[in-house]
């Protein structure tokens, strides 16, 4: 078991025991639920992390896991495990030239996931701490949702603009990408009527993300 003076975040769902898809999705309600009872709204914006274990900077791991507290041993371990690394690429029984890899977790190693878990577990501090209150993270592995309240559509647009700046800020500096096809914004409504739907728009980089008009799928809810 890894011991960390700080720990991961407390929304990062996935490769941790007892943190399931399903729990993630269902903090999400229940923030939603309450901020109903507070007679607001809410909204989310989900990200998805590009080419997930292939990215994975050693350098930036190693960084993170400082920040965690880890003990030098197991820092010094991974950085080795993750060193000296080579490939080659078999394709239709033809075996390619071995080549070195400098990014990147192995894959199928039970390590991978909790590895990349922990190189992922600085943006949500960072984007909670620049963002408006009200703003909050939750992920399974490599799906990030982004979650806000507000007194109406514009105003949860602009709180999860903050945050989608924020997560892009600290991507840049750490080696982390997300996948701008597969980001999608919800409004929660109450009680849907006639006149609920927003032409509020979430912007991330230099594009503008639409909160969908019909039933939302997240973590395969």
């Amino acid at each position: 078991m890894l011991e960390c003076k700080r720990g991961l975040h407390e929304g990062q769902f996935g490769c941790r025991m007892r943190r399931s898809c399903v729990d993630a999705v269902a903090i999400l309600m229940n923030r939603t639920q309450q901020a109903w009872e507070r007679k607001k709204i809410a909204g989310a914006l989900f990200m998805d992390v590009k080419s997930v274990f292939n990215n994975v900077d050693k350098t930036f791991l190693g960084k993170q896991m400082e920040e965690l507290g880890l003990e030098a041993d197991l820092i010094c371990w991974t950085m080795s495990f993750m060193s000296d690394r080579r490939v080659k690429l078999v394709l239709d029984g033809e075996t390619g030239d071995e080549n070195p890899v400098d990014t990147g977790v192995p894959q199928g190693s039970p390590a991978a996931p909790i590895l990349f878990a922990t190189y992922l577990s600085g943006i949500f501090d960072e984007v909670e701490k620049r963002t408006a209150a009200g703003v909050s993270g939750l992920s399974f592995v490599d799906d990030i949702g982004w979650w806000a309240e507000g007194n109406n559509a514009e105003e949860v647009a602009g709180k999860l603009s903050l945050a989608a700046a924020a997560a892009i800020e600290w991507a840049g500096k750490n080696g982390v990408e997300f996948d701008h096809g597969k980001m999608e914004a919800v409004i929660f409504w109450r009680k849907k009527r006639k006149g609920t739907q927003t032409e509020a728009r979430v912007k991330v980089g230099d594009k503008e993300v639409s909160f969908n008009q019909a039933a939302t799928w997240w973590l395969g809810v």
